[in-house]
């Protein structure tokens, strides 16, 4: 038995989010052994599933798995999105190579929405993880928690590996104070890094910077769509009625070769998620060494129980008391740096690459 040619169906050749995540695993499988081609998902938009799942015409015919990165944004949309997912699994279980599928996102309410809404999304989800656990020999996720849920749902737990998300840096951190002088930025320096998304509460970072009297606030990525535009501008509305305009800014999209002097200058990154699966740039932010406080959601207390990091809190006064807290003790900063370092030397691409091709390995047969 040789090593795979994995046809990867993902977002490709794009900016940030499941493209960034599978470029670089595909040069972590690649790095493992295995040959890879990219097969990109063009019509995301579309709510055609015969459209949608022209993709399936380029699997190469040596391919020996059909690894797909599921998001649900990515698979079509009529109203919500995700559409064009139950026809596209179907279809990709009736072809030859066996199918592993990465679902980026489970959960198990939607709690921003109204009653209504919560109860679609989730029928939705019910059915589309239910066609992709049947058709995938293994259902990859990256938390225990998104794990739980499945299986709750669908059974199957032999089927459903959990694999911790790898972190994705290229560099180490760089003197801080070099970094900040090369931003043009003094003070405390908070960040909040990624597309800018309706799932991420900035304002509630906004309405604690009266009681952090200099401290900045950075945010930095572009939004991810029209409803995210609009959570961007009702931040920047807010700092202005908070009188606090002058310590809020919005970098917009932060170049690759810009990223590691950004994360190295700031003093703590915040991510006051919502919901989240799991997040890539917590991995981010941890890999380059910062003291990261995430609200206290599942996946990341999950992190923290194992690893000692990211820091979490609940609700605004939480909020602001840790921050104050994480600025003005530089042990403390210290320590979770310290966590995150470890973290990042276990959590790394090439093991993750390494461990795929082992999870390949059983369910595919190499001439």
């Amino acid at each position: 038995m040789g090593e795979p040619h994995v046809a990867l169906v993902t977002s490709w050749n794009r900016k940030g989010g499941i493209a960034d995540y599978s470029e670089r695993f595909a040069g972590a499988l690649r790095r493992a052994g295995a040959e890879v081609t990219p097969v990109p998902i063009e019509h995301s938009d579309t709510a055609n599933p015969r459209r949608f799942n022209r993709i399936l015409d380029q699997i190469p015919s040596d391919a020996d798995v059909i690894h797909v990165q599921f998001e649900a944004g990515l698979f079509g949309r009529l109203g919500m999105s995700g559409v064009c997912a139950p026809s596209f699994f179907r279809a990709a279980a009736s072809m030859t190579p066996p199918v592993v599928t990465t679902l980026h996102e489970v959960h198990r309410t939607h709690s921003h929405q109204n009653p209504i809404g919560d109860r679609l999304l989730r029928a939705r989800d019910f059915v589309i993880e239910r066609a992709a656990i049947r058709a995938s020999e293994r259902t990859v996720v990256h938390t225990k928690t998104a794990k739980d849920i499945l299986t709750d749902r669908h059974g199957r737990a032999e089927r459903i590996v959990q694999m911790h998300h790898p972190v994705e840096v290229d560099a180490t951190p760089v003197d801080q104070s070099t970094a900040r002088s090369e931003l043009g930025f003094d003070g405390p320096l908070l960040l909040t890094f990624g597309w800018i998304e309706e799932k991420k509460d900035y304002e509630q970072v906004v309405d604690v910077l009266p009681d952090l009297p200099e401290a900045q606030y950075l945010i930095a990525g572009e939004p991810r769509d029209e409803a995210a535009g609009a959570v961007l501008e009702r931040t920047l509305d807010l700092a202005e009625r908070r009188g606090v305009a002058d310590r809020v800014h919005h970098l917009g999209y932060v170049d690759d070769d810009d990223v590691q002097t950004l994360f190295s200058a700031v003093d703590v990154v915040v991510l006051p998620y919502n919901r989240v699966s799991q997040s890539g740039t917590l991995n981010m932010a941890l890999g380059y060494e910062r003291p990261v406080l995430t609200t206290a959601l599942d996946p990341f207390e999950e992190l923290r129980a194992e690893f000692g990091c990211p820091e979490t809190y609940e609700g605004t006064d939480e909020l602001e008391r840790t921050l104050a807290t994480l600025l003005s003790d530089s042990e403390k900063r210290a320590n979770l740096s310290e966590r995150a370092a470890a973290y990042a030397r276990e959590l790394t691409w090439d093991r993750f690459g390494e461990e795929s091709v082992a999870l390949y390995r059983p369910i595919f047969d190499a001439d």
